[in-house]
């Protein structure tokens, strides 16, 4: 025991890093940070890094000016994003955990450190045990892609696969690199077995990726491959390649498998919508930044702010698959700029210092650059850095990569700016730390004090419409409007209220004039809100608007229906599905005989297959 404390005492921020990153990576719950699951996760790192800050502040480190000061400049572009946001009741998580990586940057990456090839061996454990628990879940559960330790137990849809697969590429070369690159038999098929779990993915984007990392290294490497490593690799591919093949041979006695061909080929509709949706984001994300091009629309504002830009029914994303593109849009082009400066810098300063390092060290460093390459160009058409695993991964690659080519150390130096961004970040999670622990165990009502309220305003209504306390529903519904005025969810359920007859001021005419609103926010993710507008309309005295939203709804429901049968994003999951049979069912008065058959028909179609979906659901 007292050797165990001694060794931690004398190892603390390998023992602190390696320990948080796993629990980050393997825990089932607390998942994806963005969204709100993974915030407890982003406060604990937010006390972790204090410590940590303290722990480190006087070490011997380089003296660096344009690497603090680009960090510097993306902190405080961040932070006044979120001071302007459109979005205020989000956003926060995120803010956090970026801005925790910072202080750990600037501790950690010009100074030399010692304990390097453990983490990687930290990283390797990570890699494999994520990687077997992949392999359990595609045997037992219906899911035809594998997705590791990347989903969230309690929410049968919360899985992600290219968060994985963006793991995966980052981590694989660091394997490579473990133990001198020394290939026994175990180390062989532990490869194989990695590959095979990254092609079950079915991620087109990460096998580009993938490919082009393999190019890098051959490029690299040419000069040194010899028969035996080509033998070594060959046998690696043909037992991947034999792996991959058993898993789906033994998953088919009991699940369908994806279709190799169809899937390689665009011959799904989710795989053709996909590559159709990247564009429609793309394209919004450049507009977005055009209206708002100093701070952007705030911290995880791209679901909301793109609404007026999304052109097909649930083409829409928490961001818009790609990471320059996201920072532009929700913080603005002062902060993509520094962080596109920061990363050039790192780039440019080991790319001098190269030459000088001895063959072990360039090795190390050039498979590291090579995980970090393979990092940003699967985030150029996906975004899956919204994971503390995945993001912190990230960082300290970049850190070992800078750490290594540090030259001249020789002198104690305080890091203040990562003592004072760490002990901001600290004051915030220990704060809102204790108004979640307090909103979960005495009051929920603690959350009115949040800086990240996300969902509290919204919920607090709907409960207080069951409740029949009308005015203290339209009193949080004001102040979700308040801090977020892209959000449907309030006018909609505005329009809730007053549509209650047990509401003294119910109104029909406000209320209609609310689910207008709500509409015309989104029009093109939720058909209750076509729903409830639409049991409001006089068939006898349509209105433009009335007219818009039932051809609006007529165009909808014509896509939608194939939705269902393919389950295009979970789709028949949701109580989506319920609220479009019921608009199905509003505007056959509306249409031609023929086309109220068939509406008919599609419908009832609809509806048995979402029921046999469920059914078979997974969790």
């Amino acid at each position: 025991m007292h050797q165990l404390i001694d060794y931690c005492r004398k190892n603390f921020s390998l023992v602190m890093l390696s320990g948080f990153w796993l629990i980050a990576l393997l825990n089932p719950v607390f998942k994806k940070y963005d969204y709100g699951a993974e915030f407890p996760l982003v406060m604990v790192f937010g006390v972790l890094i204090l410590a940590l800050s303290i722990y480190e502040l006087k070490k011997k480190r380089e003296v660096t000016i344009l690497e603090p000061l680009f960090l510097i400049i993306f902190f405080l572009a961040m932070v006044a994003s979120f001071y302007f946001s459109q979005t205020k009741n989000t956003g926060l998580s995120e803010v956090m955990a970026f801005s925790s990586m910072i202080p750990l940057y600037l501790l950690f990456a010009n100074k030399k450190n010692d304990w390097y090839e453990k983490f990687l061996e930290v990283i390797a454990i990570g890699v494999f045990v994520s990687v077997t628990m992949g392999f359990l879940f595609y045997f037992f559960y219906a899911d035809d892609r594998i997705f590791g330790s990347f989903f969230n137990i309690l929410y049968h849809a919360n899985k992600w696969p290219n968060a994985f697969a963006l793991f995966i590429l980052m981590a694989w070369p660091t394997v490579l690199f473990l133990h001198k690159w020394k290939f026994n038999a175990l180390r062989i098929f532990g490869l194989a077995f990695l590959l095979a779990a990254f092609l079950l993915i079915y991620s087109r984007g990460a096998l580009i990726v993938f490919g082009g990392q393999l190019v890098l290294l051959f490029i690299y490497f040419f000069k040194r491959i010899r028969i035996k490593t080509v033998g070594i690799f060959l046998l690696i591919i043909i037992l991947g390649l034999g792996v991959f093949a058993t898993a789906n041979y033994v998953r088919e006695y009991k699940y369908q498998n994806i279709d190799i061909v169809e899937k390689a080929t665009f011959g799904n509709g989710e795989s053709l919508s996909s590559v159709q949706e990247r564009s429609a984001f793309w394209n919004g994300a450049v507009e977005l930044i055009k209206e708002k091009p100093l701070f952007g629309w705030g911290p995880f504002s791209f679901r909301y702010a793109y609404e007026n830009f999304q052109k097909t029914f649930l083409g829409n994303a928490d961001h818009p698959h790609n990471i320059f593109l996201k920072i532009g849009a929700e913080n603005g082009l002062i902060a993509m700029t520094a962080f596109g400066l920061f990363l050039l810098t790192i780039l440019i300063t080991t790319l001098r210092r190269f030459p000088e390092l001895s063959q072990t060290k360039k090795d190390f460093v050039f498979l590291l650059g090579v995980a970090v390459v393979g990092a940003f160009a699967h985030n150029m058409i996906d975004y899956n850095f919204n994971f503390m695993a995945n993001l912190m991964l990230l960082f300290m690659l970049l850190i070992m990569i800078r750490s290594t080519v540090v030259v001249k150390d020789s002198k104690p130096r305080f890091s203040i700016l990562a003592l004072i961004i760490a002990v901001i970040i600290t004051v915030f999670a220990l704060y809102e730390g204790t108004l979640l622990v307090l909103s979960q165990a005495v009051n929920p009502a603690f959350l009115s004090y949040s800086f990240y309220p996300r969902n509290y305003y919204v919920a607090t209504a709907q409960h207080n419409i069951v409740e029949h306390d009308f005015a203290g529903a339209l009193k949080s519904l004001k102040q979700e409007e308040a801090l977020n005025p892209l959000d449907p969810q309030a006018p909609y359920l505005e329009g809730t209220t007053y549509c209650d007859k047990d509401f003294k001021g119910a109104n029909e005419t406000l209320c209609k004039d609310e689910f207008g609103k709500a509409l015309n926010l989104d029009d093109m993710n939720n058909f209750s809100y076509y729903r409830d507008y639409l049991e409001l309309v006089n068939k006898n005295d349509l209105s433009p608007d009335d007219q818009k939203f039932i051809n609006k709804a007529k165009t909808l429901l014509k896509a939608y229906f194939g939705y269902v049968k393919a389950n295009i994003h979970f789709t028949a999951y949701t109580d989506n599905v319920e609220a479009a049979y019921e608009v199905a069912g509003l505007i056959l008065p509306y249409l031609t005989p023929e086309e109220a058959k068939l509406f008919q028909q599609e419908r009832e179609s609809m509806l048995q297959t979402a029921r046999t979906l469920r059914a078979n659901k997974p969790f």
